[in-house]
């Protein structure tokens, strides 16, 4: 069970990714690569280059990279940030959480406030800010919306897992070996 597991895993990230590279590359010429640009709530901007089985972010090369899109009115979200604030405290150096904020808009100076308030450590994209790579998801991923949604990729940026509901912190580290 757990080889086919794994071979479902592997043939999800292939063919999620494959078939949007193979739809660029024919599009825009097999030298230009897609980016997609964030822009956190603190003013910085994180660019994603999509790649043949996932997602390079150019600041965390090296580092597993967790996407949590998440609501501040959602109940299952809310319980899982101190979850995720203390997977970040506790592996900083191999894994970088990011927070999508897809529930509803507001501004960033109200979105701030719900970080501070909540103790995230992480850096978090407004709805606002985030709308490339959430189209981009739901387009290759089959996401209907539903949140929380998780996906983890690897230190090389290979998508290893898509998690829909609250997950337990031991099932995600497992993938950021």
């Amino acid at each position: 069970m757990k080889t086919l597991t794994r071979i479902l895993q592997k043939g999800f990230a292939a063919l999620l990714f494959g078939a949007l590279l193979l739809t660029t590359a024919h599009a825009k010429g097999a030298q230009e690569t897609q980016t997609i640009e964030l822009n956190t709530t603190k003013g910085e901007t994180i660019t994603i280059t999509v790649t043949k089985n996932g997602f390079l972010f150019d600041k965390y090369r090296g580092k597993a990279v967790l996407l949590d899109f998440f609501g501040p009115y959602c109940p299952p979200c809310l319980l899982e940030i101190p979850h995720l604030v203390e997977m970040q405290n506790e592996n900083k150096d191999k894994l970088q959480v990011i927070g999508i904020q897809v529930q509803t808009q507001m501004s960033n100076d109200d979105l701030n406030a719900f970080i501070k308030e909540k103790g995230i450590n992480y850096p978090v994209v407004n709805l606002d800010y985030a709308w490339d790579l959430v189209s981009f998801v739901r387009a290759n991923t089959g996401w209907k919306g539903q949140i929380p949604y998780m996906l983890i990729f690897d230190k090389t940026g290979d998508l290893k897992r898509q998690f829909i509901g609250m997950t337990p912190n031991a099932t995600i580290l497992k993938y950021i070996k």
